[in-house]
């Protein structure tokens, strides 16, 4: 090659070495060395160290025994699927994720795909899981390949042409690509239609398909889909209830469910929450302490036998005519799933006292304020069951002959004995504000006092004249006049005798719905920024509904897009965000309890049979609440919403009642009390006008939208 004047400035190279056939067959070996006929159960026992701050040493089967059977079956040339259905804390991503991953790193190397819940976890099982366990197996880590692209989040090669994926639920992970394995970790936080193109266990059975029977699939998940019906009635011994996910996958398979042996009557039986007892104590923390089983014939076990009716614990699955044989059997159910389910009580790493205290104080929540959040969580995270919302069971039910039952025999617009506070609620219609007024209590039992409408438009409001009789020209018009919104300003004047008391009580808040006709919002908006004007800012909300029963229940927060633009930017409103939902499954439940007490909500007799039948107008569904039929009205229920949300807003949730802002005092100590000179029971009569006192509040300058 002809020489140019660079090359004089060039450093002399050697030439690159060629590779020799010694490193080919040195690189080759892995792939030509016979595979390591043991399962993943044995691998682990023999090969697997765990790192953690909490313990260093060789990983033990008998940590968690009755892993060791679903882990087993991972390498079975029988079944094609293992689905596994179990609480929190019992080991079982380490057991079926993990330990699957090293057992083909070094024994039978192959393509895997793992699938997480999300981006995110993927991300972290990356790190935080897989990372680790290289780490602490230099057996492992050293058959991680060197070159570029063997070690990114989301994909890792070794020894053996073995290429390891971590993914998430997207249909790319499970389209064009063919896996041996497909490990699927935490099932049911994944939705059940991926991309549209169908649930991630059928999708991941199809990516193993070319494998035949060397393929496998791995769905284990604790669970968090609902009952979808209120009257199912196993057909089998192990049946579980129709859900989505995780446990519809567990039911095309053998069924199979732990058991233990009494220590004393030598009875087989399945350790289930519901074998649980504990006494009850002053405490939640005192009663959980007292927890023992019981076994079908009444025999008394304590925590510490836990351990050793596991290690003596053994899988039983269904047969085809419902009896119940190992694994094993010849007559087992006929399928190509293997599948597993236990519950909270044989879990590794969660005591039966945490079971039960996290029951209480889940239970308790819900009794006190009707959220079932906490105890959704814990019957499936700690206990491994799947969940049935009360409120459907009362939803669906919910009736105006079964509410008219519960009414109580009490006056309209008076205040019940004990009444701490007064909200005010208007929903918004075209040609009128509905009103109600609630009652609320100790507790925040509350009761439905007032109900109107207020349908004429205010004095100087655009064609408000009136005729020679004194009625108004025309009906109130909220969506197209803002002048109609003045309406609204004396109602926070009017004030509603305490039974018994010789007081009476202001509203201490009112709430408006801003949703519905176009022209709504903006004037509520408009309507807003006057009532700070007129110094009553910290008296009047104005609320959103959003649908979805996973919103939060209410936020008191700045709108989510600001009217005329299509970004949200600073303002100086702030609105409260109502997640109609969950709320209304408050609400449901709150009007069905049968006994006076915290969150109770008394509806009077006298109410018309239509103001009853708005509470019923709507259906709990699994998506939430809908409509039973169009046409229907339901401003009871939109009504009791925005009460629930302002409470939740003036944070009387939090309240100790014993020292109560004076807004939330007994009426004697009340700020929002008037004195009168008549007694209130069944009637008022007031003798001298009120004049209402105005809190003391800052006034807000209005900046414009």
């Amino acid at each position: 090659m002809r020489e140019t004047a660079w090359h004089r400035f060039l450093p002399a190279l050697p030439p690159p070495d060629f590779a020799t056939v010694e490193d080919v067959i040195r690189r080759a070996l892995p792939t030509l060395t016979p595979q390591r006929r043991i399962d993943v159960a044995e691998w682990a026992e023999t090969s697997r160290r765990i790192s953690l701050p909490t313990f260093q040493g060789k990983w033990s089967n008998d940590f968690a025994p009755y892993m060791t059977e679903p882990s087993r079956m991972i390498t079975s040339r029988r079944y094609g699927a293992v689905v596994f259905v179990a609480p929190a804390r019992t080991a079982k991503s380490e057991s079926l994720i993990l330990n699957p991953i090293g057992h083909a790193i070094e024994c039978k190397p192959r393509d895997m795909l793992v699938v997480c819940q999300t981006q995110a976890s993927a991300k972290q099982f990356s790190e935080r899981k897989l990372g680790p366990m290289l780490r602490a197996n230099p057996q492992l880590r050293n058959k991680q390949n060197t070159d570029r692209g063997s070690d990114n989040i989301h994909a890792k090669k070794f020894s053996g042409g073995m290429d390891l994926q971590i993914g998430w639920p997207v249909i790319g992970y499970f389209s064009q690509n063919e896996y041996f394995t497909v490990l699927l970790t935490d099932r049911d936080r994944m939705p059940d239609d991926v991309d549209g193109e169908g649930d991630p266990f059928m999708l991941a059975r199809k990516r193993v398909q070319h494998a035949g029977s060397l393929g496998m699939v791995v769905s284990e998940s604790s669970p968090g889909r609902t009952i979808e019906r209120d009257d199912w009635e196993p057909a089998s011994p192990h049946e579980a209830p129709p859900c989505a996910g995780v446990l519809s996958e567990y039911n095309l398979g053998t069924r199979g469910q732990f058991y233990w042996t009494c220590p004393h009557c030598k009875t087989q039986f399945r350790p289930l929450f519901d074998t649980l007892i504990w006494d009850a104590r002053e405490t939640h923390g005192e009663m959980a302490k007292t927890v023992f089983m019981a076994c079908p014939h009444g025999c008394v076990i304590g925590p510490d036998r836990k351990r050793e009716l596991n290690l003596a614990g053994i899988w039983l699955h269904e047969t085809s005519d419902g009896e119940l044989v190992e694994i094993d059997d010849e007559s087992v159910r006929d399928t190509d799933v293997v599948s597993y389910w236990c519950e909270g009580p044989v879990a590794a790493m969660q005591s039966w006292d945490q079971l039960v205290l996290r029951f209480l104080q889940g239970k308790a929540q819900f009794d006190e304020r009707g959220d079932e959040t906490s105890l959704k969580a814990t019957i499936n995270l700690d206990q491994g069951r799947p969940y049935l919302p009360s409120v459907r069971s009362v939803g669906e039910g919910l009736g105006t002959e079964a509410l008219k039952a519960l009414s109580q025999r009490y006056a309209m617009g008076v205040a019940p004995e004990g009444t701490r506070f007064l909200t005010l609620q208007v929903d918004v219609q075209g040609n009128r504000f509905v009103v109600s007024v609630e009652a609320w209590g100790r507790d925040l039992e509350h009761w439905l006092i007032d109900r109107f409408d207020v349908s004429e438009p205010p004095v100087g409001a655009p064609g408000a004249e009136r005729d020679d009789k004194g009625k108004a020209r025309r009906a109130i018009d909220p969506p197209r006049y803002s002048e109609d919104w003045a309406a609204l300003r004396p109602l926070l004047d009017r004030s509603y005798p305490v039974a018994g008391s010789g007081y009476e009580l202001l509203p201490r808040a009112m709430i408006v719905d801003s949703g519905g006709a176009a022209g709504v919002t903006a004037n509520a908006y408009r309507w807003l920024r006057a009532m700070r004007k007129l110094g009553v800012g910290q008296r009047v909300y104005v609320a959103k509904g959003l649908g979805g029963l996973n919103r939060q229940r209410a936020v008191y927060a700045a709108p989510e897009k600001v009217l005329g633009t299509k970004t949200k930017r600073t303002t100086d409103l702030r609105i409260v965000q109502v997640g109609t939902d969950p709320l209304k499954d408050e609400i449901a439940l709150a009007l069905t309890r049968k006994e006076a007490g915290p969150g109770a909500f008394h509806l009077p007799d006298t109410l018309t049979d239509a103001v009853f039948a708005e509470f019923c107008a709507e259906v709990r569904t699994d998506k939430g609440w809908e409509p039973r039929k169009s046409g229907l009205r339901n401003e009871s229920l939109d009504l009791a919403v925005y009460a629930k949300a302002l409470v939740i807003v003036l944070k009387a949730e939090t309240f100790n009642w014993d020292r109560a802002p004076t807004w939330a005092a007994p009426v004697a100590e009340n700020s929002y009390a008037v004195r009168v000179t008549t007694v209130a029971t069944s009637a008022v009569t007031k003798v001298e006008p009120v004049t209402p006192a105005r809190p003391k509040g800052r006034r807000v300058r209005s900046r414009g939208f």
